[in-house]
């Protein structure tokens, strides 16, 4: 787009037209959970999604960014800094909405309700794809979910075994606790996800897909 950032009146105009669809909510979902960020505005009613990949994802990177489009004012940039690849949507209530229920003060957490939002197989693939590691010794999966503390990861456990029939148990280590999928579990998981999984991501799940075929 030509626009800039700074045309109040073009950005009102393109508010007044996006509204998050159902796939969308999905991947913000998976997003939130995982590596994204959903940034308030000033003014504390609008938030603008974050995508941010190391540039050795930037496939995974260009994959979201395809469902976010219109919400995008530039296509996603390389960042010298961090050697990564970030996209931001403009600011909107619907958003904001999400972000309300996954943020305190203090930064993220995983809201009581969570079975409502997290309920859909892509939310789920999304969100492994971002934090999730296969365990290069065994088909084991583990999550990266330190900064939801133990009553957040509590939350989860119930969650994934409520909408997804899905084992987890959590593990305390010297950062704190995570998520850790045995290996009778991760076969249903993959199950689940795989059709969603970006071949950048694919080496998360290389143990657990070669458990499988035969």
């Amino acid at each position: 787009m030509k626009h800039g950032p700074t045309n109040t009146r073009f950005l009102r105009e393109l508010k007044s037209t996006l509204k998050l669809s159902e796939l969308q909510r999905k991947l913000v979902i998976g997003t939130v959970l995982g590596d994204g960020c959903l940034i308030s505005s000033r003014s504390g009613k609008t938030a603008r999604l974050q995508v941010r990949q190391e540039a050795g994802h930037k496939e995974f990177v260009d994959w979201k960014y395809q469902f976010f489009q219109g919400w995008v004012l530039t296509q996603p940039r390389y960042d010298r800094f961090n050697n990564s690849f970030v996209f931001r949507t403009i600011c909107h209530p619907d958003l904001m909405e999400i972000r309300k229920y996954f943020y305190s003060d203090t930064g993220k957490r995983i809201p009581e309700n969570i079975k409502d939002y997290l309920k859909d197989p892509l939310s789920l693939a999304v969100w492994l794809m971002d934090d999730g590691n296969g365990d290069k010794r065994c088909s084991c999966f583990r999550l990266s979910t330190y900064a939801f503390g133990k009553e957040g990861n509590n939350l989860l456990i119930k969650c994934l075994s409520d909408n997804f029939s899905l084992r987890t148990t959590m593990i305390k280590d010297c950062k704190g606790f995570y998520l850790y999928f045995p290996s009778d579990s991760v076969k249903d998981l993959y199950k689940l996800i795989n059709k969603f999984v970006i071949p950048c991501m694919g080496y998360k799940f290389a143990k657990i897909k070669s458990s499988i075929t035969p």
